[in-house]
């Protein structure tokens, strides 16, 4: 972003105004009365709304003794130097100002009254995000996920946007949608030409699963590798695309550069699109009253709905995230998937994540919370995982309730499914929330003995093997106490054969 835009300069000359009036010692009243211009103006002046005429800058000029040009010039104090250079700064333009609506002006009027530690802290914030190698999209992704926090990973307008389409599409089938049914609609509808292809003529792009053409025609070269779920929701994420008429978005899939906040944002308004379109909320919510309802837990209901709905583990999980807080009031969730090349590895790096919060200000509690959610993930991940690879990588679910040292119990739920990609074999998807009382009251097999429970102790004392070597522990111990107890009854002769 320029400096020297419109709004900027009105910006710019208004900390100048309120710079030299405080310099002076002079209220706004009393400029006022040395210059002629309202207390009003002078107001909407110094916060940027407002750019005086010249006459009122000569008597500006004068009332403050200096001159015109010194007053019009964008050169500046040395003290308001950092305010600029946030101005400056595109990715705080990107989506503090643009996106999120956040008052510029006011912004750097609070920035004007303590520059020099406003931009310390804010160079600080950069200084450590180049030691530790974050690129701007580290910051862009990271906002997105605060975004998603902020609205409960629900939103009603893409929801609406959804039965829009749908009422308009004319499709009156319940039955789930197919991706031959999905590029009928993109090509009738939006003149979408779309081309399976290997990539054959460009090496560089065949791990990659789609690459979008602009055009008076748009073009979608999609990977002929692409599994039908990928299918479904590749074009399902281009019908949002066109049908909310996004133009700022990502060429490519996955992506070569983020260009920009509103690539990131557009791009998950799509994906959203995608999944509440191809799983509809109505169904989703019956299923998953009736499995919160069970006595028992029943792992392969999990896995039933992802048949059902014809998708991915990870989008049912998505979508199951974006349901839960608004329809069951499970407002304190998190969703992780972790993903890598060699399945051995999968769960060196979390690929996706989202965490809804009760205490958004208390940072160290949000660290310590957020670090113990992914610690039991990656636990009972492990756990799962050992029996994957033991049993001919079969589609599999478990779930442990745990507490930390805080008082607060999940539930975490993991899955574990071969996904055949172009450069991820192996992903896992987890879902899980803290037990609150409305919690407890919506899930009936929370007391059901088949489900783990592991009281554990601070994060920094942690293992990742810890829960379920605690569990075979347990189970053990179980054993030999009805070993001793059933000895007894026998030596007693109480016992019952």
């Amino acid at each position: 972003m320029e400096t020297t835009t419109e709004e900027n300069i009105r910006i710019i000359f208004g900390l100048k105004l309120k710079k030299l009036r405080s310099d002076n010692k002079l209220s706004l009243q009393e400029l006022s009365e040395k210059s002629g211009v309202s207390v009003s103006y002078l107001n909407e002046i110094e916060n940027g709304k407002k750019y005086p005429k010249p006459d009122k800058i000569t008597e500006l000029a004068k009332a403050l003794d200096t001159t015109y040009d010194q007053l019009v010039s964008l050169k500046i104090n040395k003290n308001l130097t950092p305010v600029v250079q946030v101005l400056n700064l595109k990715i705080i333009n990107d989506f503090l100002f643009d996106t999120f609506g956040v008052d510029k002006s006011l912004l750097m009027s609070m920035m004007a009254s303590a520059p020099t530690s406003l931009s310390a802290l804010i160079n600080s914030v950069f200084e450590i995000s180049r030691n530790y190698n974050l690129q701007e999209e580290h910051f862009y992704f990271s906002c997105l996920r605060s975004y998603q926090e902020m609205n409960d990973n629900y939103f009603d307008d893409i929801e609406q946007a959804v039965e829009n389409f749908r009422a308009d599409s004319g499709e009156k089938t319940k039955a789930q949608w197919s991706s031959a049914m999905y590029a009928s609609l993109l090509k009738e509808k939006f003149n979408y030409q779309l081309t399976e292809t290997d990539f054959a003529e460009y090496p560089k792009l065949r791990h990659f699963r789609s690459v979008y053409v602009k055009g008076e025609q748009p073009t979608l070269l999609y990977n002929k590798k692409l599994t039908e779920q990928q299918r479904i929701f590749l074009f399902g994420k281009e019908l949002g695309f066109a049908y909310m008429k996004i133009d700022k978005r990502p060429t490519t899939t996955s992506w070569l550069k983020v260009e920009s906040f509103d690539h990131v944002l557009n791009n998950f308004k799509a994906s959203y699109f995608a999944q509440a379109l191809h799983i509809r909320k109505e169904p989703l919510i019956k299923d998953l009253e009736d499995f919160f309802s069970q006595k028992k837990w029943k792992a392969e209901l999990l896995v039933t709905m992802v048949d059902k709905y014809n998708a991915s583990p990870e989008m049912l999980f998505q979508r199951i995230a974006n349901l839960l807080p608004k329809f069951f009031g499970f407002n304190e969730l998190y969703f992780i998937r972790y993903s890598s090349k060699e399945p051995a590895k999968h769960l060196k790096e979390i690929s996706k994540e989202l965490h809804l919060s009760r205490n958004q200000v208390d940072i160290n509690y949000i660290i310590s919370e957020q670090n113990y959610r992914r610690w039991i993930t990656r636990s009972l991940m492990r756990h799962i995982d050992a029996k994957w690879n033991a049993e001919n990588k079969k589609t599999l679910v478990d779930a442990v309730i745990s507490k930390n040292e805080d008082g607060d119990e999940y539930l975490t739920i993991s899955l574990l499914r071969t996904m055949p990609e172009l450069n991820n074999n192996a992903n896992s998807v987890t879902i899980g929330f803290i037990l609150t009382e409305a919690v407890k009251r919506r899930i009936q097999f929370l007391n059901d003995p088949g489900l783990a429970f592991e009281k554990l102790g601070p994060v920094s004392e942690l293992n990742f093997e810890t829960p379920f070597q605690l569990r075979k522990q347990r189970e053990e111990e179980m054993r030999q106490t009805e070993y001793e107890r059933l000895t007894k009854e026998l030596k007693d002769g109480t016992a019952l054969i």
